[in-house]
C-alpha cells in the first residue's frame, strides 16, 4: 500500500513476518542467564546441585560457541535499522494484516484518519485522563469479595504488577475494497487481562454451549455446504456482523452468561461471584489512542482472553432463540 521500494535483502527480512525474533547477540543476555541459573540450581538438593552446574556451564558455553561466528543477527538487525529509517524518513508504519501472517507498509496519513473514522462512527467517548489506577483498585476490591471462587493465596497473581492503557492496533483488511479496517486492542498489560483470563477459563466450566453452528474453519463449511440440496433457482447469500465485538451490548453479555449459568444450574455464590468480577471486566473496556484516552460505550474489544468466550455466549443465545432448526 506503498510505491516505496525496498531492497531485495530488506524484502526478505520483512518476509519473515512478525513473530520471528532475531537472534540477540549473547553478550547483551550471558550474564543475566548465568546469574538465573545459578539461582535456579541454589533451590535444588545440595548433593545435585554440582551436577547442573556442569551441565549449565557447558551449555551456556555452547550458546556462546555458537552465536559468535553466527553474523546473521546482527545483519538482520542491520536490515531493520535501515527498515526503520526508510519508514521513518517517508511517513510509513507497519501494520498486520487480517486474517493473515503477512504485513502491510502503510502511510500513516492513510491509517489515521480510518481508526478516527473508526471511534467516530462508534459513538467511543474520550476520557478526561488515564482510568489505569482506579481500574487496578476495583479490580483489588472485587477480588476480596470473591474467595469462593478465587482462593486468597492466588489473588496476588491475577494482578499485572505494573498496568498500563491497552493500545489500540489495526489490522489491514487487505482482502476486501477500500482495505478497511479491523481494531484489536492489546491488552496483555492492561489492569483486567490476568483476572479476565482467569474468568475466561471458569466461565467455560459453568457454561455448557450446545455449538449448533459452531464451525472451525471454511474447510468444514465447504463440507457442510455439499450435504445442502440446492435446485437451479436457488441462491446462497453470506451475513456477516459488522464489528461483532464492539456491537455487543453490555447488558446483553451479563444477561446472556447469567441465562447459561442458570441452565447449567452453577452454584448461587459461585454466579454471583462470577457475575462481579464480569461487571468490573466490562466496565474497564477502554485503550489509549495518540496520548488519549477512549471508553467505547458498549461491547468488547479485540484482545482480551475472555471476549470471545463472551461473543458466542451472546450470540449463541441468540441462535437457540430465533434461528430455525
Amino acid at each position: 500500500m506503498t510505491n516505496i521500494t525496498f531492497t531485495k535483502e530488506q524484502i526478505n527480512t520483512l518476509k519473515l513476518e512478525p513473530q520471528y525474533a532475531i537472534e540477540k547477540n549473547p553478550k547483551r543476555y550471558i550474564n543475566e542467564l548465568i546469574i538465573d541459573a545459578e539461582n535456579a540450581i541454589r533451590h535444588l538438593q545440595s548433593n545435585t546441585q554440582n551436577a547442573f552446574r556442569y551441565m549449565a556451564a557447558k551449555k551456556i558455553k555452547q550458546i556462546k560457541e555458537s552465536n559468535r561466528h553466527n553474523t546473521m543477527h546482527k545483519r538482520y538487525q542491520y536490515n531493520i535499522n535501515q527498515i526503520k529509517k526508510i519508514l521513518q524518513h517517508n511517513n510509513l508504519t507497519i501494520a498486520k494484516a487480517d486474517k493473515s501472517n503477512a504485513i502491510v507498509i502503510i502511510d500513516k496519513t492513510t491509517l489515521g484518519p480510518q481508526i478516527d473514522t473508526f471511534i467516530q462512527e462508534n459513538n467511543i467517548m474520550k476520557l478526561n485522563k488515564d482510568p489505569t489506577d482506579s481500574y487496578l483498585r476495583q479490580i483489588q476490591q472485587t477480588m476480596q469479595k470473591c474467595r469462593n471462587l478465587i482462593d486468597k493465596n492466588k489473588q496476588k497473581y491475577m494482578l499485572n504488577i505494573k498496568p498500563t492503557a491497552p493500545k489500540i492496533n489495526a489490522y489491514i483488511k487487505t482482502h476486501k475494497d477500500n482495505k478497511p479496517i479491523r481494531p484489536v486492542i492489546d491488552n496483555t498489560q492492561a489492569p483486567s487481562y490476568k483476572i479476565a483470563k482467569f474468568l475466561d477459563h471458569r466461565i467455560q466450566e459453568y457454561v455448557n454451549l450446545p455449538n449448533t453452528y459452531k464451525v472451525h474453519n471454511s474447510y468444514k463449511i465447504a463440507q457442510e455446504l455439499q450435504k445442502i440440496y440446492t435446485a437451479k433457482n436457488h441462491k446462497m447469500i453470506m451475513l456477516d456482523i459488522k464489528d461483532l465485538y464492539v456491537n455487543v451490548t453490555k447488558l446483553g453479555i451479563i444477561q446472556s452468561t447469567a441465562i447459561w449459568m442458570d441452565r447449567n444450574k452453577a452454584g448461587t455464590d459461585v454466579k454471583e461471584q462470577i457475575m462481579q468480577l464480569l461487571k468490573v471486566i466490562r466496565e474497564q473496556n477502554y485503550f489509549q489512542y495518540n496520548n488519549q484516552y477512549f471508553k467505547p460505550e458498549k461491547g468488547r474489544a479485540m484482545g482480551l482472553p475472555i471476549s470471545g468466550t463472551l461473543a458466542k455466549i451472546y450470540l449463541q443465545l441468540i441462535e437457540q432463540r430465533y434461528i430455525k432448526h
